[in-house]
């Protein structure tokens, strides 16, 4: 038990510091940026190192886990994010900082899907939404403490070096934990509403992977241009729209939060159900901007998205078997990754074509999508269930 408890904080600060990666790297970019003389346009190149890494590593992270153990993935992904968080925070170079940022992106991949599949396994949907909750708690926290930095004229690579410090502690304390993050899975033990027929499996996982390839691609869509659609399309001050994003990643957090609190009292179908409805309607506002408050569908996207991603993930073992959980959720976070990349960039590439507006039809009609591609997953669930 105590091993398992020490297990699940390592998991909470793991994804504490995988958020502060993530929240810092905006507000660090201009002075990495001036460092190495660069320009605005090389940050893609960044992005696509993590990126990359991340596909990669969270694609074959099923695979190791199944010869290595989870603790053993887990402890590998810590310390080889610490040690490139490390690298980075030196900034010797900028071919070597985009090394760097490739190497994080393989711990990061390692770490995100070992400790989603963990979770989901063995944890059940309070400590799913916990985890990612302690994900946006890090998200905000790291602008914070990038900006301390950088506008009292320090290193930018500091903060990196601090966050390396305690990811390389979290890989040290695993030590500890001996194979606290591999439990024994028994299929019976999991709370189930039916497992998709065998002959369905290859088709229900290709839903779920599409439905993956969706979300996060329309989660981080919606991030990355709800600003610009509220101040160049809509004219909204540059302040208001801040604070509109800002509301919407609050509504992502806040709503994960909510799910550790409330997980067990609603099923994870039902709690799916609504928030695919409340996204639709959230999109909905956000196209017909009504009476010029468009911007308030942010927060209800934020809420409506908070536990989708939770959730889907909880039900992998359940719908299509524990034992191949390690692999299947893999390679559901190898699909998220490429939707970040590709729904964001045909967002940029369609308002070049038409407007800034454009981040508002895609929306809606992704949500729709995501609401149909769920229904068909779970009728694939029920059939075999009846």
């Amino acid at each position: 038990m105590l091993k398992t408890k020490r297990a699940a904080t390592l998991a909470l600060v793991a994804f504490v510091v995988l958020g502060a990666t993530d929240g810092a790297l905006g507000p660090l970019w201009p002075s990495m940026r001036d460092t190495f003389g660069r320009s605005d346009g090389h940050f893609g190149l960044i992005f696509a190192g993590l990126a990359g890494g991340y596909m990669t590593a969270s694609a074959g992270s099923g695979h190791l886990t199944d010869r290595f153990g989870a603790t053993a993935v887990i402890r590998t992904g810590g310390a080889l994010a610490a040690g490139a968080l490390w690298w980075i925070g030196v900034g010797s170079s900028w071919v070597g900082t985009l090394l760097g940022f490739l190497i994080l992106g393989l711990g990061n991949g390692l770490l995100d899907a070992s400790i989603n599949t963990w979770v989901a396994v063995s944890r059940g949907s309070r400590a799913m939404g916990l985890i990612h909750g302690f994900y946006g708690v890090g998200a905000a926290i790291g602008p914070i403490v990038a900006v301390a930095f950088v506008a009292n004229g320090g290193r930018w690579g500091t903060p990196f070096l601090i966050l390396g410090s305690i990811q390389l502690l979290v890989a040290f304390v695993t030590l500890s934990t001996a194979r606290g993050f591999d439990l024994p899975i028994d299929d019976d033990q999991i709370a189930s509403t039916g497992t998709a027929d065998p002959a369905d499996s290859g088709r229900l996982l290709a839903l779920l992977l599409f439905w993956f390839f969706l979300y996060v691609g329309v989660e981080v869509g919606a991030g990355q241009w709800s600003f610009t659609l509220l101040t160049e399309a809509r004219g909204v001050s540059e302040t208001t729209g801040g604070w509109f994003v800002s509301a919407y990643w609050g509504g992502l957090t806040i709503g994960r939060f909510a799910m550790a609190w409330l997980g067990d009292r609603i099923t994870p179908e039902v709690l799916m159900s609504r928030a695919s409805a409340l996204g639709i309607f959230g999109a909905l506002i956000l196209v017909l901007d009504p009476g010029g408050l468009g911007g308030s569908a942010l927060p209800i996207l934020g809420l409506a998205f908070s536990v989708m991603f939770p959730v889907v993930v909880n039900r992998t073992p359940v719908y299509l078997g524990s034992r191949n959980a390690a692999r299947f959720v893999g390679y559901q976070f190898a699909a998220a990754s490429l939707g970040a990349i590709m729904v964001p960039a045909g967002i940029g590439l369609l308002a070049d074509r038409t407007s800034s507006e454009a981040l508002a039809p895609v929306a809606l009609v992704t949500c729709i999508a995501m609401a149909t591609t769920w229904a068909t997953a779970r009728a694939l669930v029920s059939r075999r269930a009846s």
